[in-house]
């Protein structure tokens, strides 16, 4: 159990860290950047044309009714939701650190993109820099995107087109996955489809209907319900080279559940997923010998006070992820940033490593 929890703890620290050696911004800067990132879902509903009843007494035909009960309308949202295209928007916000925020698409297939924007990671302005993540046939490709006003700072070291990259280096970099489960990274090469959330349903040990809320003015059912973590995570977030130590709370201090918020509508679809982790922070820390902390507990509680938000809309979009052009792809990512990350470019269609 202490491994399991481990393994996970380290996961967040090391995002956390990897923010922040991209240079996290003040929390003041985080926190109004936070409210500015979370898009709320929005769907376009168009009604059907009204139904001219027959003249006999017969029903109209009406759409079949959700579940009533908590556990069994979540099952039926994740399956509902999974294998469709979808587009949709993540918000890690890891308190006075820094704030993750990415915009996803996928085409209903195995093939995704994503974009992450260094803005929000650094508290800053919208001077548009960021990267863009492409998951398409097993092989993931990245290109940083500089406004044009920018490039001369960033110089020959960044060269424009697209890179090739492999799961280590995804680690090593700190990309994350926009994932319901905070800091969960590329798995055997690539990230889960952001909308395919089946794989927490044998680990929910509970579930309960808070109510019916609205999102940008359609009706949702709000549930909350606890997933085993621990057992969940066993073998399934890799430990970064590096993490364990680098925090006090890289240990045996995560709980075993997560409570987690899901939002529903009324096709059955999920809608929004959130978690808030700050909460078992605070009595984590209240666990803690004063002196692994070192009296640093405020600063260890701020970094570690992270929420993680997702919104899905536009399912069933006609969305198409391509790769990138041959003549586009530069190079290898791993080759660029240093020999200790790792090499992809062997699996990159029209690439070949000079």
């Amino acid at each position: 159990m202490k491994a399991r929890k481990a393994r996970l703890a380290a996961a967040i620290a090391a995002v956390a860290l990897a923010a922040a050696a991209c240079g996290g911004g003040d929390g003041a800067d985080s926190d109004e950047t936070a409210d500015e990132v979370v898009t709320a879902a929005t769907v376009v509903v168009t009604e059907a044309p009204a139904t001219t009843a027959a003249a006999t007494t017969a029903p109209l035909p009406t759409a079949a009714a959700l579940p009533t009960d908590a556990m069994e309308l979540l099952q039926l949202a994740f399956e509902n939701s999974a294998g469709r295209s979808v587009r949709g928007d993540m918000q890690m916000d890891m308190g006075a650190l820094a704030t993750v925020a990415m915009h996803f698409e996928s085409d209903s297939s195995q093939n995704f993109s994503m974009f992450m924007s260094f803005d929000e990671m650094m508290g800053g302005g919208d001077i548009g820099i960021g990267f863009e993540v492409r998951f398409v046939d097993g092989v993931q490709y990245l290109q940083f995107v500089v406004p044009e006003e920018l490039r001369a700072l960033v110089g020959d070291e960044l060269p424009e087109g697209w890179f090739v990259f492999d799961a280590e280096t995804a680690a090593a970099m700190g990309i994350v996955c926009p994932s319901a489960l905070p800091g969960d990274a590329p798995d055997d090469g690539a990230c889960r489809l952001p909308n395919d959330n089946t794989n927490q349903i044998e680990f929910v040990t509970s579930a309960e209907i808070v109510g019916t809320e609205s999102i940008d003015g359609e009706s949702m059912t709000h549930i909350r319900y606890a997933l085993d973590i621990a057992s969940m995570t066993e073998g399934y977030l890799a430990e970064p080279d590096g993490a364990d130590g680098s925090l006090p709370l890289v240990g045996d201090f995560l709980p075993d559940e997560f409570i987690y918020d899901v939002w529903i509508d009324g096709d059955g679809l999920t809608r929004r997923i959130s978690v808030d982790l700050g909460s078992f922070m605070e009595d984590l820390l209240a666990d803690l010998d004063p002196a692994d902390t070192e009296g640093h507990e405020d600063e260890i509680a701020s970094m570690l006070d992270i929420t993680n938000v997702i919104n899905y809309y536009d399912y069933d979009a006609d969305i198409i992820i391509e790769a990138p052009p041959a003549d586009e792809i530069v190079g290898d990512l791993g080759d660029l940033m240093g020999s200790d990350f790792g090499e992809a470019s062997a699996t990159a269609p029209g690439y070949e490593n000079s």
